[in-house]
């Protein structure tokens, strides 16, 4: 039995049972073109999101359908890459809250499917921790918060010298952002012309992980310019409590969203763990599965031999 094929049929199904607004599917599992374009077809009423692991791929799908959704390549677990596509699909608006989504995952890469998650958007808890689900920001581009997530989760992926790098990126009003932090070196983008700070530009991307060493946050429009790094951040609400473990990275970008409209997303320098913070609330947090896998193995090594 082809399992893959058992569940792209089975999702339709149940999708048209629920009436579920979408199914999320990543495209490298079809081996051909034509297959994708089959599936999508098949759907009906039903929108197929095709997700894509590079940017390569989500232009070619973008020639076969819209629903395209670009997820950073991560190690992921297969709640994590439901994580990651859920979010992205709100930040472009492909769904809202209460909508009901089937989504499909397996091991990271293989290209194969081998789980079924049902969600209903905004009452997944385990899934999302707080927050207003219909949209990420009126006042963020999509294609600004992607960019910012996808640097993210290859800082705690990949980092440096591989090691996780921390840091915080505050997106989204920026005057606001700016009133309530100081500067704890001098600005490294100062003086540059606005087409040179752009985070979209993929040329500046190296550049960001450099910066990402410094202490502090960067500050970015909702346009992807970049207006500081190595910023420190002052607000003057602290948000909700956050979990035993988060420091004063994290309590940083949980205040500062309480403070100001802006999101925050926030990298673990200890775990690599990808966190976006809106409203002084933890939005999503993205683990890497070699952080989970770690844990695991650790809580082998604290039990107790057996007698």
């Amino acid at each position: 039995m082809d399992i893959t094929q058992e569940l792209l049929g089975f999702a339709l199904d149940m999708a048209r049972k629920v009436e579920a607004r979408a199914v999320l599917v990543y495209a490298d599992i079809f081996p051909r073109r034509e297959d994708a374009e089959d599936y999508i077809d098949s759907g009906g009423e039903r929108r197929i999101v095709l997700l894509a692991r590079d940017h390569e791929q989500a232009e070619q799908l973008h020639e076969i359908t819209p629903d395209v959704i670009h997820v950073p390549q991560m190690n992921l677990s297969r709640m994590g890459q439901v994580k990651i596509a859920v979010l992205l699909g709100l930040s472009r608006r492909l769904f809202h809250r209460g909508d009901r989504l089937i989504c499909l995952t397996g091991i990271s890469g293989k290209k194969r499917v081998d789980t079924l998650v049902f969600l209903e958007v905004g009452e997944e808890y385990e899934m999302f921790a707080a927050g207003p689900l219909d949209e990420i920001s009126l006042h963020i581009s999509p294609e600004v918060f992607e960019r910012v997530l996808d640097i993210a989760v290859a800082l705690g992926s990949e980092g440096r010298e591989g090691r996780p790098v921390g840091t915080i990126f505050v997106i989204g009003d920026t005057e606001d952002v700016l009133a309530h932090s100081i500067p704890l070196v001098l600005n490294p983008f100062k003086g540059y012309h606005p087409e040179e700070r752009n985070i979209l530009d993929p040329g500046l991307t190296e550049t960001v992980k450099e910066f990402a060493s410094i202490d502090g946050a960067f500050i970015i429009r909702g346009n992807g310019l970049i207006e500081a790094a190595g910023v420190y951040l002052k607000p003057t609400s602290p948000g909700e409590k956050l979990p035993w473990g988060l420091g004063a990275r994290h309590a940083s970008a949980a205040g500062m969203t309480a403070t100001t409209k802006a999101v925050a997303v926030t990298v673990s320098e200890s775990t690599g763990t990808v966190t976006v913070f809106r409203e002084g609330k933890i939005f999503i947090e993205v683990e890497r599965l070699r952080t989970l896998e770690s844990g695991l193995a650790l809580r082998r090594q604290e039990e107790p031999a057996p007698a």
